[in-house]
């Protein structure tokens, strides 16, 4: 059109009438000035906004095929997984929506009664050993516990008011009155439907040498430089080891687990402190960040957490299954081990993928110690996101665990409710919806550890700062 309109003018640019140039700036500006206006761009995605129900009934539109199903008791161990990797194998819709129904009406309510699955003796003794920590612990300081603010001073009040509580001998109605009256029942977690991932660590025991052998050549390190004793979480700013101050104390800081254990870049320095049959194994005690050790001449020894390289933790699991080694039903600490038996080649390449490396100490008495300092038991404790919830918390979890037979493997998942210390934290635990559930000691253990990976609810309990109206 412009090519025909200048052929029937023959007219100089400058001598164009004026409607001409009207009509260029017209045609060329338009596209611009639409394009850019707001009103032509499209929605901004709202979907944060939007409830969990909402965002499935948009994505079932869009894929008929989408699960429907919401988690519930009935649902096998891993089953979202088990959805991902063979979608056809559905629950009825009937049953799906009920179990949803269910769900959203109880989600946030406080438990009527308060029903712990274990001793009462465990319970009164994972307080004691968090409350001996928190000794030294300054009580003025403030800390995040979810959307409250807490000081150490009334965690430490609140975990002295509940053992004086517990020791009054009540029936579950009455000892959950006096639990709801003289205490805040705080519930916490991600999203709309404020709940917690838990997965499980464990402390693994392991046969070792103190010496290095031809059966015995895998070691684990002390960290190489003298250092100050860590600082534990609540005693500083910082929740992380601080290291020694010596000239080049951090050099070790920065070599990688390829560095150490394929390149040998600490050998002959005297910093082994004992020799593991397996690389596997000894990764994953770093994995757990505690262990127990079995000497040939008999005796037993803890290895616990001293250090840390500046690496990140890199997660094996997702690589393999990125790779296609292992599907994502096999994730679990027992399925990679299974792999790594029957493809021992593979195990430095996806080892040497985590650079993060853990140093130990070699501890006589004790079990593990959690990053608050206090000494963790088995059932009893949790690690969680120390920016979001504060070491030496006392809450009361809800979830699924897993029933072993007598070869420790899962025979079914039972719900279950308990009180908790939360005493530790986890490189991958990270944010409001994430908990670490600690099991213990040994392979059974580990077998319930390695495999769990639930929702659940948690509440944490909080002193009342107000003293209690008497009715005089």
């Amino acid at each position: 059109m412009l090519i025909n309109f200048d052929q029937t003018q023959r007219l100089p640019s400058d001598e164009r009438p004026r409607s001409i140039n009207i009509f260029l700036i017209t045609v060329f500006a338009a596209p611009l000035i639409f394009t850019s206006c707001s009103i032509f761009k499209p929605k901004p995605d709202n979907s944060s906004g939007r409830s969990i129900e909402q965002i499935y009934k948009s994505q079932r539109a869009k894929k008929p095929n989408l699960s429907k199903q919401w988690p519930t008791s009935k649902n096998p161990a891993f089953w979202y997984r088990e959805k991902r990797i063979a979608p056809k194998a559905v629950i009825p819709e009937s049953q799906s929506s009920k179990s949803h129904s269910l769900l959203s009406k109880n989600s946030f309510k406080i438990p009527k009664v308060f029903i712990d699955d274990l001793d009462l003796a465990s319970l009164r003794q994972v307080i004691l050993n968090q409350l001996k920590t928190m000794e030294f612990t300054d009580p003025t300081k403030i800390v995040r516990l979810g959307d409250l603010m807490v000081t150490n001073g009334w965690l430490k009040e609140t975990l002295t008011s509940f053992l004086s509580l517990t020791n009054e001998n009540l029936s579950p109605i009455e000892f959950s009155q006096r639990l709801r009256e003289e205490f805040v029942i705080h519930r916490v977690g991600k999203g709309s439907r404020k709940q917690v991932l838990f997965t499980g660590y464990y402390a693994p025991v392991m046969q070792a040498s103190r010496v290095r052998t031809k059966k015995y050549r895998y070691p684990i390190y002390k960290i190489p430089e003298s250092s100050t004793r860590p600082q534990l979480i609540g005693h500083s700013k910082s929740y992380e080891i601080q290291g020694s101050p010596a000239p080049n104390s951090e050099t070790w800081r920065n070599y990688t687990r390829k560095q150490i254990d394929g390149d040998g870049v600490l050998k002959g320095r005297g910093l082994e402190i004992a020799w593991l049959e397996n690389d596997v194994d000894r990764f994953f005690l770093h994995i757990q960040g505690s262990g127990q050790l079995l000497f040939l001449d008999g005796t037993s020894v803890g290895a616990h957490f001293a250090g840390v390289n500046n690496y990140k933790f890199g997660g094996l699991g997702k690589r393999m299954i990125k790779d296609g080694a292992i599907d994502i039903a096999q994730g679990s600490m027992q399925g990679i081990k299974k792999y790594f038996r029957e493809y021992p080649e593979d195990i430095e390449k996806y080892l040497y993928h985590n650079k993060r490396y853990i140093f130990f100490k070699l501890a006589n008495e004790g079990n593990p110690r959690g990053s608050g300092g206090g000494e963790l038991l088995g059932g009893r404790s949790i690690a969680t996101d120390k920016k979001v919830y504060p070491a030496g918390g006392l809450a009361f979890v809800k979830l699924r665990k897993p029933i072993l037979d007598d070869k420790n493997e899962i025979i079914k998942w039972e719900n279950f409710s308990r009180f908790v210390v939360d005493q530790d934290t986890g490189n991958a635990i990270r944010g409001t919806g994430r908990a670490d559930f600690y099991f213990g000691m040994g392979d059974r253990a580990g077998a319930k550890a390695g495999r769990l990976h639930e929702w659940g609810d948690v509440f944490y309990i909080v002193k009342k700062s107000f003293p209690k109206k008497s009715n005089s």
